[in-house]
């Protein structure tokens, strides 16, 4: 009988025992000083974990892992860890655009100063196009893995400004097939269009064949206008890098800012370019406002405060003041990580959520698929190339439900 009895009470330990922090208390060998991390009720890791013996505190992800950023040590106060942390993974696809200066690091660095976590990995290779990296190995892999909560996406900085059919050949299928790819392979994995700029000069190599993009502000308009048909095309996120980079050279010439967003070679990002494409990010992916961002880059950029917070305003203007205009929006309405028919069928008014024809009910509600409905051209967004309310005179584009766009200039 006594034997049947401790098998009766060891029974319900082992039980409760099945989570990474109560196994790691389990686990502990009970020698002085040891670190044993803090369980809530459910077996899971408090959000703030202390170490008694050092006297230090620091704020956890769902898996335990510190946040960088959040520890404070004895006589420093204990840091505030709100349980409802984002923290995100995201996948970035590209080629040196993205690996200059290493953007993914800068934007983990801004959520951290933010209390929130980023966790990043990339397939990010020189010169690299959307068509190469469909067909590569490690970036296949990458994405098959699955549990991404973004996947970016950047083509190559002079594709999308070339000629439409050749976009339409070389440009348009690929983002089309990764796109494709990370639905498979991730239920609520959002991709991100990553809007590059425009060369500092214009495409010198490419001018004479293709007059449009010798100057920058041509080889601008087509690469916004390119990416933003990839975007409503693959009912994608769009993060408008080049736009904020087009509003802030705007700025300059005024000669009340001098932000220098390019490298010597007058094409890729410098630090104060990166940054502001990091800035840009974060933006995007967290849905917040950029000008609480305390961070102002590291001791060796020396990003003055004043440049800092007029690139964090011009952020804030351009993309987090217009979310939807750059479909930054999540599929998982419901935030219970997994996108399904409840996300479709919103008890609310809710026209963003997958409404293809309108009628303010999910279509995956009311049966209507995109192929049925009637083909009716009509304008669906209007965005006024350098980012100003459309009310101003000058160039803008106008969407259509089919995704082709048209310039148009406004004089009136």
């Amino acid at each position: 009988m006594a034997k049947m009895k401790l098998l009766f009470f060891l029974l319900p330990l082992l039980i409760i025992a099945q989570t990474p922090c109560l196994d790691a208390v389990a686990n502990a060998s009970g020698l002085l000083g040891e670190y044993i991390p803090q369980c809530d009720e459910d077996g899971s890791y408090t959000p703030l974990q202390c170490w008694s013996s050092t006297g230090y505190c620091w704020c956890v992800d769902q898996d335990g892992n510190e946040i960088p950023g959040t520890s404070l040590g004895p006589g420093q106060g204990i840091p505030e860890c709100n349980e409802q942390i984002d923290s995100l993974n995201v996948l970035f696809i590209g080629n040196s655009y993205t690996f200059f200066n290493n953007l993914p690091d800068l934007v983990s660095s801004i959520a951290a100063s933010m209390g929130d976590y980023l966790s990043t990995d990339g397939s990010l290779i020189g010169g690299a196009t959307l068509q190469s990296h469909s067909a590569n190995n490690n970036t296949i892999e990458l994405i098959s893995n699955g549990n991404w909560d973004y996947v970016v996406l950047q083509e190559q900085s002079q594709f999308p400004s070339f000629p439409l059919w050749q976009v339409e050949q070389d440009v348009f299928p690929y983002a089309v097939e990764l796109n494709q790819l990370i639905k498979d392979y991730n239920d609520c994995g959002e991709t991100v269009f990553f809007m590059t700029w425009g060369r500092e000069n214009g495409d010198v190599g490419n001018c004479s064949n293709w007059p449009p993009v010798c100057t920058y502000e041509g080889m601008d308009d087509l690469l916004r206008e390119r990416y933003i048909m990839m975007a409503n095309y693959n009912n994608a996120l769009l993060s408008p890098v080049g736009a904020v980079w087009r509003y802030i050279r705007e700025f300059n010439k005024f000669g009340q800012y001098e932000v220098d967003l390019y490298s010597p070679d007058g094409s890729h990002p410098s630090v104060m370019g990166s940054y502001v494409a990091a800035i840009c990010f974060y933006t995007t992916l967290f849905q917040k406002d950029p000008t609480e961002i305390p961070w102002n880059g590291n001791e060796e950029w020396n990003i003055a405060e004043l440049d800092a917070d007029f690139i964090k305003e011009v952020v804030k203007y351009i993309v987090y003041d217009d979310l939807d205009q750059w479909n930054i929006i999540s599929n998982d309405i419901d935030s219970d990580g997994i996108c399904n028919n409840i996300d479709n069928c919103p008890q609310t008014y809710n026209p963003n959520q997958e409404d293809i024809d309108n009628d303010n009910t999910g279509d995956a509600c009311d049966g209507i698929g995109i192929l049925e409905i009637p083909s009716k051209k009509e304008i669906i967004n209007t965005v006024d190339i350098l980012g100003r309310e459309t009310k101003t005179n000058g160039f803008y584009i106008e969407i259509y439900n089919d995704g082709t766009v048209k310039k148009k200039l406004k004089l009136d």
